[in-house]
């Protein structure tokens, strides 16, 4: 999915020529032809989409000399050409009409994320003609690009509140039709950018059911119009799970890097981007770049659950970053780079050109290795700090704990309140039943440990509803020994004793590490996995109620029913209404890796990323909301 979305992006940066994006052999978001100098303006949302899939050193090759925020105060530089990215909105639309007036640029490209709206075309073409630079407008494209794509097969809408939003009694009907809207405009934008349309599976009965039949309209609408150019493969399908088929994978301590990191060292893009004395050349997403099949990672090898391990990567990586600084000093007659002279034009001369080329790769090589140590460091000592591995391995077990164990942990002082409750909600969502009577006891035990109950509360309240499926009933499949982030940590503990001590934990590594081996997660299939891989090799079972919509064909030709004969897909997008997480994704990934004979291709979406934490948050608005 990065390669067509980071394609749309250079082909912007290149106004909107399609022969500017580099194949494969030209390497990743390059010019192939010789750029136009020009200046690139971006609203927030358009620097969120930018980022993660290019550098600053990316933006220059394609021409781009300056780049601001729409809002910021700018300078007029009336002699280059100026690329706008922006939402069209009646805000975004007023400041263009500002830079209008001013004539701060020789021409405008004007690309809107999204489709806009007539009566907002209709007020940038009056703002066009009363500053008088009707022939200054050189384009106005719909770029379709209102979501961010963080990783090849991962994006988010970075929706907030998504769950809330739409599971709150007190919402509005105007605010429940107005996300869902944005949804299907999102979701038909990343449709348009992967140049497919699928077949849309959707449960019946709630608000993945209204997105997917707001989608297979506009998407039906969109195939019967003459000049659509979307691509109709037998093979595409949009499952489309909602977060009320299972919340229980939303609490659970990740075992994977991405996935531990993301709850833990607590980093996103806009804390990256706004990082005190960040340099300009960092504003890519730091969780893009932590993961082995990220946009920006210098680890580049294609995901596959037996060889491609945080530890693994960064143990080679490191190893090759040595080899390659042997290489150039030994050329240059130095023991070390800080040793070499630009000036000497002595008999070094032409190991010292060689030096100089490559300087640049190995300083970005090394920046990179030594943020991802710093960020393992804080992950270890979170690790230990909140007692990660315990509650791991009582989460691998959840069904098996009894009330004793339970109560032992929520009294435990030594213990975060979130992970407590984190741990109940687990165990509460998990088991046959619960008495009222040690309902009461778990609760006084919460609320004596001090955590919020009000989310408690709300998930008592839907449990009556919705039979939740324990992950603990799930069989396991075949462990394998090379899928998870602490699989050969060991092999790297040498390299982290340094960040260690620095961290003040060296002393207890070796018992930290012992500790962290109990991460080491039971490769299960989690609900949405299965499901999905239900849908794709139409085996039936629970999917056999979802919605069949295929957008190609008529109106009432299927009326949401499952044909009698079905079909096997190899390629599908998974969109959670609602918010997903790190761990649901990476469980898919490793399905589609380990499936038999051709591998699936699987795409994974949601309408925001979450954290264990961020969704109890959710949880306890709810459960607050539903007193009132």
């Amino acid at each position: 999915m990065v390669g067509g979305f980071s394609d749309a992006i250079i082909s912007m940066l290149n106004l909107n020529n399609r022969d500017a994006i580099s194949t494969p052999s030209d390497g990743p978001g390059l010019a192939i032809t010789e750029p136009v100098w020009k200046v690139l303006i971006y609203d927030q949302l358009g620097q969120d989409i930018i980022s993660p899939l290019l550098k600053v050193n990316d933006l220059r090759e394609n021409g781009v000399t300056v780049h601001m925020p729409l809002f910021s105060d700018r300078q007029p530089i009336p002699d280059v050409p100026a690329i706008y990215f922006i939402q069209p909105t009646a805000e975004n639309i007023r400041r263009l009409a500002d830079d209008f007036s001013r004539h701060i640029y020789e021409s405008y490209y004007i690309n809107f994320s999204y489709s806009i709206p007539r009566p907002l075309l209709e007020d940038l073409a009056a703002a066009t003609v009363k500053a008088g630079v009707a022939a200054q407008i050189a384009q106005v494209y719909d770029q379709y690009l209102n979501f961010v794509c963080l990783e090849p097969n991962l994006f988010s809408l970075q929706l907030d509140n998504s769950y809330r939003i739409l599971n709150d009694p007190t919402s509005s009907d105007s605010s429940i039709e107005g996300l869902t809207d944005r949804i299907v405009a999102s979701l038909f934008s990343a449709l348009v950018t992967m140049g497919v349309v699928p077949v849309i599976r959707a449960p019946r009965g709630n608000a993945a059911a209204q997105v997917a039949t707001k989608l297979n309209s506009r998407l039906r609408d969109h195939v019967m119009n003459a000049r659509a150019e979307l691509d109709s493969p037998a093979g595409m399908n949009l499952t489309r799970p909602d977060m009320k088929l299972n919340r229980v994978v939303i609490y659970v301590s990740g075992g994977k890097y991405v996935a531990l990191v993301h709850p833990t060292v607590k980093l996103t893009n806009v804390q990256s981007r706004k990082k005190k004395g960040a340099k300009s050349d960092e504003k890519c997403s730091i969780l893009t770049s932590m993961t082995s099949s990220g946009v920006r990672t210098p680890f580049r090898k294609k995901v596959d659950p037996k060889a491609s391990t945080f530890p693994e990567d960064v143990d080679t990586e490191i190893n090759r970053y040595k080899s390659d600084v042997a290489e150039v000093t030994r050329a240059c007659g130095v023991d070390s780079l800080d040793q070499l002279d630009p000036n000497d034009f002595g008999a070094n001369a032409r190991g010292l050109s060689v030096a100089i080329k490559r300087l640049p790769e190995l300083t970005e090589r090394k920046r990179i290795l030594d943020m991802h140590m710093k960020i393992a460091t804080n992950l270890f000592k979170t690790i230990q700090d909140r007692h990660l591995d315990q509650f791991f391995s009582m989460e691998e077990a959840i069904g098996k704990q009894t009330k004793a164990t339970i109560l032992e942990a929520l009294k435990d002082p030594k213990k975060l309140p979130e992970d407590k409750m984190r741990l109940f909600i687990m165990f509460y969502l998990s088991v046959e039943d619960v008495s009222k009577d040690d309902f009461a006891e778990y609760e006084a035990a919460l609320t004596e440990a001090g955590c919020n109950v009000a989310a408690l509360h709300y998930v008592k309240q839907i449990r009556a509803f919705f039979k939740m499926t324990a992950m603990s009933n799930v069989a396991p499949a075949p462990q394998s020994t090379a899928s998870d982030f602490f699989g050969k940590v060991t092999s790297i503990g040498s390299k982290f004793t340094d960040h260690l001590k620095d961290a003040g934990v060296a002393g207890s590594f070796d018992h930290l590490i012992s500790g962290v081996k109990n991460l080491l997660p039971t490769r299960k299939d989690l609900p949405a996995t299965r499901i999905v891989e239900s849908v794709m090799d139409g085996v039936g079972g629970e999917v056999d109620d979802y919605l069949y919509l295929d957008p190609k064909l008529g109106r009432d030709s299927n009326a949401g029913k499952q044909p009698k004969n079905r079909t096997v897909f190899q390629d599908a997008l998974v969109f959670v209404v609602g918010g997903g997480n790190y761990l649901e994704y990476q469980n898919l990934v490793e399905h589609s890796q380990r499936s038999p004979g051709q591998k699936k291709r699987i795409v994974y979406g949601s309408t925001e990323l979450l954290t264990a934490k961020g969704f109890m948050e959710q949880l306890e608005a709810l459960g607050t909301s539903g007193k009132q």
